[in-house]
């Protein structure tokens, strides 16, 4: 059995302390192959650090190299005949992680000498002060004049002084000019490097349209290298199979699973928490650090979601305008909108959360020449994430009391109050500017469901609003009262109706009652009836921009509701009798 550590990312180290490592070594063959110069996004703690370290250790050689060639790679892809990979083939590597601690644009220079002048008294090379590019590109021509061999160079989080600091865009900028300076001479010296490759969060635009980086190929979407970081389903069963049994007993005493689960009960909820991830909306990779860590503490936690960097992104991209993650704005996505996803202080919002982790690609459409990519929230993990942070941002960017909200809101549903609850929605929906309404079903779900959810005295449950099959929201009051939540929407093509217009109402009325129809219709109370001490029925009617009436149900009003309808059905039925009997005389 091979231990577990998360934390570390240097390939010697990972191979000599027998830790779990997914084989990635015929990706690296192939890159190595076929080009000289990449750059390939991933989210944070995706294993990128130590794809770029199995990269040097490849290109540096092994220790001993005439007696074991193959160094600490033997027994991976690589070292098989397939591969037909020269490990004496050697070559200078420089290895930089532009990752720091504080990111002004004087630290970030400072960072960067240290680090160049590491390098460089590693090979026994004395660095004069300059600038950093000048400084690279000293130790570049040193490199090569004391090997005779072209060098390697390997930038590990290439953006960080940019997306670490995105909630401060001056400083996001000006750390971006000290990039494009350090970048600017990787074009020119391309005849002195043997392979480049930058990996990093968010592809900047200002460092690609400048010219300084245009020259790198863009692998992230590329389908044959979809699962170059990641658990593929049949690396998670080879690197954890003989963990499988004593994880799952771990989780049966802890309460996470029932006891009559099996392997794959157990299986699936892994899949269920840290699966998901695509870049080409084919291939799903499993989540490397959270899956690490699961089986590491023997628990299912939102291990990656919790990570302080992540969540300070989330924050700075969402916060700017919730409204655009609605569900309705992950979809139909144009390829030239994804590849040109970000300009410092400007995020393009749906793909740089994709770039980011909290968003993954569902699907890829092509329309002729053109590709279109709907989104969708990864797993379990992201899901809560996500939509705290949507809710948390949607109130303050609504500037709107959820406090007074909340208790109004609880008290009108236990007194099974519609028309206090249809103030309280459509106050809320009113509190959003016109020019933001869109009027699409799946844009008020996101909506509802961010108010729902953020709100403290209730549990509010869901996928990507609008999924179909399952009601549009559940929620749990003090875990004795359920309501099921379905909505409904009509888009009205008059123009400012008058809010007490009475065509205006009974579109209202008419869409909640639908919605009330369809949760009996589909049965969307049957899962919860055993775990309910008492089950609501809330339909939502959303008519033109965002006017909005709720109709609150229980059993008994539902049977009133029904009444008139069995009534005349029984009278049309009888009718239709009689004109029977008298057609057969």
């Amino acid at each position: 059995m091979k231990n577990i550590d998360s934390s570390n990312q240097v390939f010697d180290i990972v191979i000599e302390d027998n830790l779990i490592y997914a084989d990635k070594t015929k990706h690296v063959c192939e890159l190595l192959k076929s080009g000289k110069a990449y750059f390939l996004s991933r989210p944070r703690r995706f294993g990128k650090s130590l794809l770029l370290s199995t990269i040097a250790a490849l290109f540096k050689g092994p220790s001993d190299p005439e007696h074991n060639p193959q160094g600490l790679f033997k027994g991976l892809w690589i070292s098989g005949e397939d591969a037909n990979y020269d490990f004496n083939d050697t070559y200078p590597v420089i290895y930089i992680s532009m990752s720091t601690a504080n990111y002004s644009p004087e630290i970030v220079i400072g960072d960067i000498q240290n680090k160049l002048r590491v390098i460089a008294n590693s090979y026994g090379i004395a660095l004069n002060d300059g600038s950093p590019q000048a400084m690279l590109t000293s130790l570049i021509l040193d490199l090569k004049g004391q090997y005779g061999k072209n060098v390697v160079l390997l930038i590990d989080e290439y953006d960080d002084p940019i997306s670490s600091v995105i909630g401060n865009p001056d400083l996001a900028e000006k750390n971006s000019y000290v990039l494009r300076g350090f970048y600017s001479i990787l074009k020119e010296n391309q005849p002195n490097l043997r392979f480049v490759m930058l990996t990093g969060v968010t592809r900047y635009e200002l460092l690609w349209q400048s010219g300084v980086l245009n020259h790198l190929f863009d692998f992230t979407m590329s389908e044959e290298y979809a699962d170059i970081c990641g658990f593929t389903y049949d690396e998670f069963d080879n690197c954890f199979a003989d963990r499988f049994e004593i994880t799952l007993k771990k989780f049966k005493e802890k309460g996470i699973l029932d006891q009559n689960c099996g392997i794959a009960e157990f299986r699936e909820a892994i899949f269920e928490k840290y699966d998901g991830y695509s870049w080409d909306g084919k291939t799903r990779v499993l989540n490397p650090f959270s899956l690490l860590n699961a089986f590491k503490n023997k628990n299912l936690k939102n291990y990656w979601a919790t990570l302080e960097p992540s969540k300070k992104f989330l924050k700075a991209i969402m916060s700017k305008n919730p409204l655009s993650f609605t569900a309705d704005k992950l979809r139909d996505l144009s390829q030239k909108s994804v590849d040109s996803a970000s300009i410092v202080g400007s995020l393009t919002p749906v793909p740089s959360l994709f770039q980011t982790g909290y968003l993954t690609i569902d699907k890829i459409t092509t329309v002729g020449k053109d590709f279109y990519y709907t989104f969708k929230i990864p797993n379990a993990e992201i899901n809560p994430a996500y939509w705290d942070e949507f809710s948390d941002s949607l109130f303050d960017f609504l500037d709107t009391d959820r406090t007074v909200l909340d208790n109004n809101f609880i008290k009108a549903v236990v007194a099974e109050d519609s028309n206090k609850l249809s103030i309280f929605i459509d106050s809320f929906f009113g509190s959003i500017p016109a020019s933001l309404h869109i009027p699409k079903e799946s844009y008020y779900h996101s909506v509802i469901y961010g108010y729902l959810n953020g709100l403290t005295n209730l549990t509010a449950l869901s996928e990507i609003p609008g999924a179909d099959g399952t009601p549009d929201i559940l929620c749990v009051i003090d875990k004795d009262l359920y309501v099921v939540v379905e909505l409904k929407f009509k888009d009205n093509p008059e123009t400012n109706p008058a809010l007490d217009s009475l065509k205006t109402k009974a579109a209202l009325k008419r869409l909640a009652i639908s919605a009330l129809k369809a949760i009996d219709e589909k049965n969307y109370l049957r899962p919860y009836l055993a775990k309910a001490k008492k089950m609501l029925k809330l339909g939502l009617g959303v008519y033109g921009r965002g006017r909005a009436m709720a109709i609150l149900e229980n059993e008994e009003r539902a049977k009133e509701r029904l009444k008139p309808i069995a009534k005349r059905s029984r009278g049309h039925h009888s009718n239709k009798s009689s004109t029977n009997a008298r057609a057969k005389k």
